[in-house]
């Protein structure tokens, strides 16, 4: 993808990102941006160059009043809102979708869903301070998540993956993932003291954190916008990048995360590009 390719994307995302910023202002939902979003607004008050993402998570109760006020007042001439855990989407976070667009990844080329370009939506689920029933609920989720990338028909080079997609598809059925999802969310709706996103890509000691690094969120710079990101967010970044998070990473750890765009359209709706 050009240099030009992607600026293009962050313009489009920026739009996104507006609209979805408003909807939570005027819906008093809070949310704060995430991984390398956040990572982007305060080392690159922006973007970050080389990534086409967009990443934001809420806790659980914003979350699910998020949820359910998109579906009822979401632009839906402009934008799609794709749930999590459905059978269009089963992953575990939400997506909105920008109509008009294309942006078909690697692996859902084909597949019966809206492919526009897209911002996430996370769940931060309250979790234990237990370190070894926090490693449960983060095993529990990863076990989930595995079934669920193997239904979305995740690429990967790596057998230890496929065979771990394999068994989940096949074992976590039924109850027993209901029964994971709920250990996973048991403490939902209590007051904990660490809260955790389980269902991303991070090894478990960069997943959780303290609450207390919430705090009252501010905002800072993001490209032309002012978005909110946790009080003690460099806190939050050391924990999931590193203490050297303001140093730029190499071409190696930058060939880490690559695009999955397959297709990328942005003038012209995915339909046109979906198989007859």
């Amino acid at each position: 993808m050009t240099d030009e390719e992607l600026k293009a994307i962050h313009s489009k995302l920026l739009v996104i990102a507006n609209y979805f910023d408003q909807f939570c202002k005027e819906n008093n939902i809070e949310y704060y941006l995430m991984g390398g979003t956040a990572l982007g607004a305060i080392r690159h008050k922006g973007f970050i160059p080389w990534d086409d993402d967009y990443d934001t998570f809420m806790d659980y109760k914003n979350y699910t009043k998020f949820k359910t006020l998109a579906k009822q007042k979401l632009d839906t001439n402009q934008y799609y809102f794709q749930e999590e855990d459905t059978k269009e989407f089963p992953l575990f976070f939400s997506k909105i979708r920008m109509n008009g667009t294309t942006y078909i990844e690697k692996d859902s080329v084909g597949r019966d869903m809206h492919h526009g370009l897209f911002i996430d939506i996370m769940c931060l689920n309250n979790t234990f301070e237990n370190k070894t029933l926090r490693y449960l609920q983060y095993l529990a989720a990863r076990i989930v998540n595995a079934k669920a990338l193997g239904e979305k028909g995740y690429l990967t080079n790596s057998k230890i993956k496929k065979i771990a997609i394999y068994l989940a598809k096949v074992c976590v059925r039924g109850p027993i993932k209901k029964g994971l999802l709920s250990f996973i969310r048991s403490l939902n709706n209590k007051e904990t003291k660490y809260l955790g996103h389980f269902f991303g890509r991070a090894p478990f000691k960069r997943t959780s954190f303290k609450r207390s690094l919430i705090g009252q969120s501010k905002h800072v710079k993001f490209e032309s916008l002012s978005l909110p990101v946790f009080s003690n967010v460099e806190d939050y970044l050391s924990i999931r990048y590193g203490e050297k998070f303001m140093e730029l990473p190499s071409q190696k750890v930058k060939d880490l995360y690559p695009s999955h765009a397959f297709i990328v359209d942005l003038e012209t709706s995915y339909k046109n590009h979906m198989p007859k």
